[in-house]
């Protein structure tokens, strides 16, 4: 194809179709590992040019008067910061550009580059913003993502990008362990787009931890919970609406659909057992039972189980006073996090339960 009939390519963009490397919690395969750091340092030795000036592009033109399609090839890759005035277009064409070059190369001035359209996903935007929407994203400190975030909100503050800039932003902010601010930028995202199962997961998963909960009123920490179960719930019905991927066949669709769903139920898991602690007289049973199952079923719904799934599923069955199933819960935790403050705990649970076990009252034999 010549480069006169060439269609312009803007590159591809984040669609948060939700697989495996996206999810809240997640640990990537080393493999995937590598070649993303292999990916991002052939892009950081590439150099980057800045937009042709009008005297470098006239200087351009000159050297390749018979050779049109190198001007246009480098023109298309690093665009003009300047807009084709008719004096402007005298100069080129006095330089040897003909009227098909100039009229090429018009599509890549800084106006028709704004005016542009992109696709991110199914949403049209300008180029401009979706280069400002995939920088932002290819951004792998959380600081330059809630910087790029915080500079995207303030440009085009009425991008329907904007829930997948927020949840970005509130994945940052969960990476630094600000649980307040997963929550405050994970809504901002769901007040714009109610079904983004991003936030859904990542709100749902914060706001019923301890840190959230400490210091507060039992209205305010039901209120939270509240948010939590009815977030959590959300998730599993977009989860089950997730559309099928090409080639994907049905067994690998409901193991990513399960996968995904694993930290929903881990999220209504942790709701049931805050909410048991909140009776006026020891633990409320109930709400026991209805945290081991869902923590149960974040367990098995998991190709990769969290270790802090088994932690919290050894307290159920320690309020529940079913201590073999306690320990074993516990040692299981221990055994995922090794080398970690969650071993640490799971082993004091462990030796205390035991101390507990010793200690009962042994049932005499019967005659």
């Amino acid at each position: 194809m010549s480069w006169t009939k060439k269609a312009v390519s803007l590159g591809t963009v984040w669609t948060l179709t939700l697989a495996g490397s996206v999810l809240i919690n997640g640990r990537p395969a080393r493999a995937a590992q590598k070649a993303q750091k292999a990916q991002q340092a052939v892009k950081s030795s590439a150099p980057v040019e800045a937009p042709f000036e009008e005297k470098e592009l006239i200087k351009l033109i000159k050297h390749n008067r018979h050779h049109p399609e190198k001007v246009a090839k480098e023109v298309e890759t690093r665009g003009t910061d300047f807009e084709f005035t008719p004096d402007v277009v005298k100069k080129l064409t006095k330089a040897g550009a003909t009227k098909q070059l100039v009229t090429y190369m018009k599509q890549f001035t800084p106006s028709a580059r704004a005016s542009r359209k992109a696709k991110v996903g199914n949403t049209e935007v300008s180029v401009a913003e979706g280069e400002a929407y995939n920088k932002l994203k290819n951004s792998k400190n959380p600081d330059a993502v809630i910087q790029a975030a915080d500079s995207f909100t303030a440009k085009y503050p009425k991008s329907p990008l904007l829930t997948y800039v927020y949840a970005l932003e509130a994945s940052a902010y969960q990476q630094k362990n600000d649980a307040a601010n997963v929550v405050k930028y994970g809504e901002m995202s769901l007040n714009l787009d109610p079904t983004n199962l991003i936030s859904l997961l990542m709100v749902s998963s914060v706001l019923p931890q301890p840190q959230m909960l400490n210091n507060v009123s039992d209205a305010e920490k039901e209120k939270r919970l509240g948010k939590a179960e009815k977030y959590a719930q959300q998730a599993l019905q977009e989860i089950d609406q997730l559309p099928k991927q090409p080639n994907e066949s049905a067994a690998a669709y409901q193991k990513r659909k399960n996968q995904i769903a694993s930290g929903a139920y881990a999220s209504l898991g942790m709701v049931h057992l805050e909410r048991s602690r909140m009776a006026l007289e020891g633990l409320d049973q109930g709400e026991l039972a209805k945290a081991e199952q869902n923590y149960k079923a974040a367990i098995s719904k998991s190709n990769n189980p969290n270790p802090a799934d088994y932690y919290r599923l050894g307290e159920v069955y320690r309020g529940e006073k079913k201590l073999d199933e306690a320990i074993a819960a516990f040692s299981k935790a221990g055994q995922l996090a090794q080398g970690t403050v969650i071993e640490q705990l799971a082993n004091q649970q462990i030796q205390e339960l035991k101390k507990a076990k010793n200690s009962q009252p042994k049932t005499a034999a019967k005659p």
